[in-house]
This record gives C-alpha cells, sequence and structure tokens, in this order.
C-alpha cells in the first residue's frame, strides 16, 4: 500500500471511529459473556494503529522501528482518552477505562503487527 493510500485510509477510518463513538444511545448487543464492547475497541484502535504505521513516513528507519512504535501507541492512547472524555458529553454515552484500555492494547497490537509486516518486506531479498 502506498504511502498516500494508507493515509487516506488512516484518515478515513479516523473520521469512521469518531462518528461511531459519537452516536449517541448506541444499542445494546448481548455477547454472551463476551466483552463484545472492549473487543469492538480493540478491533477499531488496532486497525487505526495499523493504517498510522504503515501512512506515517519515518525518516531514516522506513520499516520496523521501535520508536515509531511507542509513539504511535502513546498517540492512540492520548486519542483514545479524549474519545472517552468526548463521550462523556454524549447521550447514551460514558467514559469507560476499560474501553481505554482496549484501546490502547488494540493500537500495540496494531502497530506491531504493521511493524512485523514492515520488518518482513526490509528483510525481502530484492528481485
Amino acid at each position: 500500500m502506498g504511502k498516500r493510500r494508507a493515509r487516506i485510509a488512516a484518515a478515513l477510518w479516523g473520521g469512521f471511529l469518531f462518528l461511531i463513538t459519537s452516536w449517541p444511545n448506541p444499542p445494546s448487543v448481548p455477547a454472551g459473556g463476551l466483552p463484545l464492547d472492549k473487543v469492538t475497541h480493540f478491533l477499531l484502535y488496532a486497525v487505526e494503529a495499523f493504517l498510522l504505521y504503515r501512512a506515517i513516513a519515518w525518516k531514516g528507519r522506513p520499516g520496523f522501528a521501535w520508536s515509531r512504535i511507542l509513539i504511535l501507541v502513546g498517540t492512540m492512547a492520548l486519542w483514545g482518552a479524549l474519545d472517552e472524555a468526548h463521550q462523556e458529553w454524549i447521550p447514551g454515552r460514558m467514559m469507560d477505562s476499560g474501553d481505554l484500555a482496549a484501546d490502547v492494547v488494540g493500537a500495540a497490537v496494531g502497530a506491531l503487527f504493521a511493524a512485523a509486516m514492515a520488518r518482513k518486506d526490509e528483510l525481502k531479498p530484492e528481485a
């Protein structure tokens, strides 16, 4: 995926995240004991972190970089915290530290997965 397409995808997914977390009075979905809300947060933030890792150029380290992972996860943690605070103002929504934890873990997994893919691309022999 080219940087331009990755940036568009990350921006669109970020907009989708904002819209979905701004939805007042979301329906309750029975999950049979599965914390569906936390799984959803995990997946949404994992995808965003993955897309952002692919979208952001990192001078000197185009592939795998621990510094990029740490900065990205920290940024996504801040985004998650701001999103949880934002939800406090939405009817039928509330702040939840469990959601924030799922956001951060999802962001870490998404960034690590993107970094692993970048590492694999780095190690590929050129044809």
